[in-house]
């Protein structure tokens, strides 16, 4: 299948089952086990990929990080730096999720490194620049957030539609940087001209978001009637579904600016949909948000007794988090051990596939397909070097006869003969094929004239000491060879495999016309001075 047939096949997966990630990973599964009987590469990163994104949906952190590790490994035997790229941005995502925002950042890095160096726009260079964006403000670097988000902001301007909900989240994260900075002004200008694009977006999550940070930009600068249009559209928005934000680390802020202002009711509400979303939320980063921001409101408004209750759960919390913290470590460690093994497998099962489907199934020697490749890569290789590229062709003289006398498993026989005789001459420079029914070619790469003729004579003297029965052979009644050699360097007329055996072809002819069982060289640097026939060189064995 072609790069674009195999996208198609496994995106159709999960457009089908796009809100029942379980299905897709049991769909997915099966698409891998084609993937690897074919050694499809770019099909099994592709759905290890998926996978790892169907993963994610299910809030598997340890199996997203393992299929995002296997995903990138395969891709980068591929070549594929789109792909490349974007396995990194899920492997970045995979750490964020596991809370190993360092790691991360590394990945998002290279992601965008790649992006950068092949000049990548669209999805894969807005998504990477958002996320890395996300882990600095996360970190604390809010110059580095405000300038990947700043371009991501510019590039989605112009590579989407203006309704598009993700240019209001960069938007929105935009100003939250420029807020952590102080730059209060800054980021309200920024929502402020994001306002027209937050009215037709849908997404409630996107538009609680902005509307928060909207407020709090407002309450900094004093804006207090704005401010508390943004907060009360937010949470008119959010009645009745407390999940609706993806973001809570807000409500800190705000809570406080609140009470500031003297506003306890807003004050009364923002607490209470935390609490809501703190009983709906078991992680411990959401509840030591939700405890720290109970815990300093109870203290600010003057309870005491509760303030202190909150703060004893914060301080089991963080002992909690601390524990946590080591588990999450143990966990990456253990998935990366885990894919590393399994990487190691597929790795050998696409070797072991590859190697298959390159050798004739009779002889254990090259097919044509793999021998085109393989001499391919070898004239490659002696034209960056400027040396010679060889062949040797070799025919089994009267085996029509052999078949026609023994019978063809005698034929089959024979072929694997001569297939064993070149193989014991292969090396990395030397390569055999079963180029036809009873042909055979040999590749060479670097050699000069005498090592190739070598060659050739060592295959010749043990089929011809085998002393195979062979009626019809005119040449003690034994199996025997015909083997014409070329050995060349590489110019217009010799850089492809085909127009090399077709001269050693030439040979093997007049070798079959000097009476079978003998070896020649052609020779294009006799010709002009001898004639023709002066081509053909003799090797005696």
């Amino acid at each position: 299948m072609t790069k674009k047939q195999t996208r198609a096949r496994v995106i159709k997966v999960y457009t089908e089952y796009i809100n029942d990630p379980e299905k897709q990973i049991k769909e997915y599964k099966k698409l891998l086990k084609q993937a690897q009987e074919a050694a499809d590469l770019y099909y099994i990163g592709f759905v290890f990929h998926m996978l790892a994104v169907a993963y994610n949906m299910l809030g598997s952190k340890d199996k997203m990080l393992i299929n995002s590790v296997k995903s990138l490994a395969v891709f980068e035997s591929t070549g594929d730096f789109e792909m490349i790229a974007d396995a990194y941005i899920t492997l970045g995502a995979a750490y964020y999720n596991q809370e190993n925002y360092q790691l991360a950042l590394s990945n998002y890095d290279k992601a965008y490194t790649i992006i950068k160096k092949h000049r990548m726009g669209g999805t894969s260079r807005l998504a990477v620049l958002n996320n890395l964006g996300a882990v600095y403000n996360l970190m604390g670097d809010y110059r580095s957030g405000i300038r990947c988000l700043s371009e991501c902001l510019e590039l989605s301007k112009k590579e989407s539609p203006d309704e598009s909900p993700e240019l209001l989240v960069y938007y929105t994260n935009l100003a939250e940087s420029c807020m952590h900075l102080g730059e209060y002004k800054k980021a309200e200008t920024i929502l402020k001209d994001a306002q027209a694009l937050a009215e037709k977006v849908t997404v409630i999550s996107y538009i609680c978001d902005y509307r928060l940070k909207y407020a709090a930009a407002n309450y900094n600068l004093g804006d207090i009637r704005q401010g508390n249009k943004n907060f009360d559209t937010a949470m008119k928005l959010a009645e009745g579904a407390p999940d609706t934000y993806s973001d809570i680390e807000i409500f800190r802020d705000l809570t406080r600016l609140l009470l500031k202002n003297g506003d306890r009711k807003r004050a009364d509400k923002a607490v209470e949909l935390l609490s809501e979303y703190g009983k709906n939320n078991s992680h411990t980063m959401v509840q030591l948000t939700v405890t720290g921001t109970l815990a300093d409101y109870y203290r600010a408004v003057g309870d005491t007794e509760r303030a202190v209750e909150y703060y004893e759960r914060l301080a089991k919390l963080y002992e909690a988090r601390t524990r946590e913290l080591k588990q999450v470590q143990l966990n990456i460690h253990k998935s990366l051990k885990d894919a590393d093994a399994s990487i190691t497998r597929l790795r050998r099962q696409i070797l072991e596939s590859e190697e298959r489907a390159d050798k004739d199934h009779m002889t254990g020697l090259l097919n044509h397909a793999a021998m085109l490749r393989i001499g391919g890569e070898f004239i490659e290789a002696a034209s960056k070097k400027k040396a010679k590229i060889g062949a040797v062709f070799i025919d089994i003289d009267c085996f029509k006869k052999c078949n026609d006398t023994y019978g063809h498993a005698k034929g089959d026989e024979i072929i694997k003969a001569v297939a064993k005789a070149c193989l014991a001459q292969e090396t990395d420079s030397v390569r055999f094929a079963r180029y036809g029914g009873d042909e055979f070619l040999g590749l060479t790469c670097g050699l000069d004239d005498s090592a190739v003729a070598d060659i050739a004579r060592r295959i010749c003297r043990t089929i011809r000491r085998a002393a195979i029965p062979n009626e019809g052979s005119p040449n003690g009644g034994i199996v025997t060879l015909s083997v014409g050699i070329v050995n060349v360097p590489v110019t217009h007329g010799t850089d492809s495999i085909i127009q090399i055996a077709n001269y050693a072809d030439k040979a093997v002819y007049y070798s079959k016309k000097a009476g079978k069982n003998c070896i020649h060289l052609l020779d294009h640097d006799r010709s002009d001075a001898d004639g023709e026939n002066d081509q053909f060189v003799r090797i005696e064995f």
